[in-house]
């Protein structure tokens, strides 16, 4: 069943490259849909967890075959170090009654973050391109990650996208917009409104608020 917009207030205009594409507003089913339709393709996104888990056994286990433990070791301490620094620092954990003094520690630590992540990252890019060529279990993740990031982008347009320049576009039985006209989309546009249907489908807070 097509999901069609109430209202011209619901929908909202992504001009890409010269070519007008417009939006509907998701209801309070999409969310639920967009898991269904990924569901439906056996497509996951992996935890950090299982990279982090996933890792930790092969460089353990590559260590042990070249008779460098140490170095193991050493290597798998600095990628747990880099999965850490992926969160930014929550300003709820700072036990600062001052909001001033409160936001201040929170830049004071996030400019630490990010020049740590910026100092170990060209170590850990080559760790993660061992583990990649090197031990399978974790090269299946990275694949599933891609297959994931690369079907979500499609789906997701295809669930909420409207009309392109100006023309209302087909939709298929399940309410998406066919494959042929998602086809006829320019690969280079794609992404950006990839990431407009994400924006609109999980906003933030500050959206939320405004």
């Amino acid at each position: 069943m097509t999901v069609q917009p109430a209202s011209l207030a619901e929908l909202h205009p992504c001009p890409v490259g010269g070519v007008d594409y417009v939006f509907r507003t998701p209801d309070v089913y999409d969310p639920a849909r967009a898991r269904r339709l990924l569901a439906r393709q056996r497509v996951r996104r992996p935890a950090l967890t299982e990279f982090r888990v996933a890792a930790q056994a092969g460089l353990t286990a590559m260590g042990e075959a070249a008779g460098q433990m140490e170095e193991g070791e050493r290597q798998a301490a600095l990628l747990g170090e880099w999965y850490d620094l992926a969160d930014p620092t929550d300003e709820n954990s700072i036990d600062e009654p001052d909001q001033d003094a409160r936001t201040a520690i929170v830049a004071t630590r996030e400019a630490e973050r990010i020049a740590r992540q910026r100092a170990i990252y060209p170590e850990v890019a080559a760790i993660e391109a061992n583990l990649e060529r090197h031990w399978p279990p974790y090269a299946e993740l990275l694949a599933d990650r891609v297959y994931w990031d690369e079907v979500s982008v499609i789906e997701t347009v295809r669930l909420l996208l409207v009309s392109k320049a100006g023309q209302t576009l087909p939709r298929d039985d399940d309410g998406l917009v066919t494959q042929e006209a998602y086809k006829a989309i320019p690969p280079y546009h794609r992404m950006t409104l990839a990431t407009f249907s994400f924006r609109l489908l999980a906003p933030d807070e500050t959206q939320r608020k405004n």
